[in-house]
């Protein structure tokens, strides 16, 4: 005998009638991380793959960010710099929070860049890893949750949060991944070194002009007017020097140094402002 089906059931609606789910979040997040590892480098997303795809990081010691920002952890952390980079306390400590600027904002930048959909990445929710084997650090949500404006495709999916405008979205960004998270961890290093508050913000400046600079070539958007705007949001804009090549594509400088150049056999960055005399 043959099975009815849904449509032939009394009462069912009609397939035409059901509500098509909402497509999922991270979607045009891996597409766009695609274009990037395929047409600029696998560099800028390699410590998101894991957070991207699901997959496991191999050998991995987990930094919960809630630990870090209460400030257990922080020295474990620079422990950590010291034996990679060998430098002195307060080059190491810049060294670490420049590289976990840079994971805990990409996924953020990534988000922006892809669709104006930006992962909440508080301290409740991130966790950072640092591994033996490639990508050494990575990041990835405790649990998916996301931001995004009206009219995304993916606003009634249940790890969607919707906000009113974009100028809310960009306060939110701000919000949850610096006065959520960063600043306090921020805090926790400068409460254990001797390293200026300025020469750490600069990092986060550089952080989010680097993710623009290698992201944003995988979209049409103005890749200035994205850096511009987020750097504003993160009221860092007067620690960096941005501009666009001939090729329209994001150059820029910073105004601090991150102190890379103080390790033995160290080199001065290619945007740092030791080779302009900036700092």
């Amino acid at each position: 005998m043959r099975l009815a089906t849904a449509e032939a059931l009394p009462g069912a609606p009609a397939l035409a009638d059901r509500p098509v789910p909402a497509p999922h979040p991270m979607l045009a997040l891996r597409a766009v991380a695609g274009r990037v590892e395929r047409d600029v480098s696998r560099h800028p997303i390699a410590g998101l793959r894991s957070w991207l795809h699901g997959e496991p990081v191999p050998n991995a010691v987990e930094f919960p960010a809630h630990e870090l920002a209460s400030g257990e952890r922080v020295e474990e952390l620079m422990s950590t710099a010291a034996a990679l980079w060998g430098g002195s306390a307060h080059a190491n400590a810049a060294l670490a929070w420049k590289t976990y600027c840079y994971w805990t904002l990409a996924p953020a930048v990534l988000g922006y860049v892809a669709a104006r959909r930006v992962p909440v990445m508080d301290a409740a929710n991130t966790v950072f890893s640092v591994s033996d084997e490639a990508p050494m650090f990575s990041v990835r949500q405790v649990r998916p949750h996301f931001l995004a404006l009206p009219h995304d495709p993916c606003a009634g999916h249940p790890d969607v949060e919707v906000v009113a405008n974009e100028e809310v979205l960009l306060d939110r960004l701000r919000a949850t991944a610096f006065d959520a998270h960063l600043g306090p961890v921020l805090d926790a290093f400068l409460a254990r070194v001797r390293v200026g508050r300025r020469t750490l913000m600069g990092s986060l400046a550089s952080g989010l002009s680097y993710a623009v600079a290698s992201m944003a070539q995988a979209v049409p958007d103005p890749d200035e007017v994205i850096a511009k705007t987020l750097l504003d949001a993160f009221d860092v804009a007067h620690l960096v020097d941005v501009a666009t090549d001939e090729h329209g594509r994001l150059v820029y400088r910073r105004r601090t140094c991150c102190l890379a150049l103080t390790i033995e056999g160290g080199r001065t960055c290619s945007t740092c402002c030791v080779q302009s005399d900036r700092c």
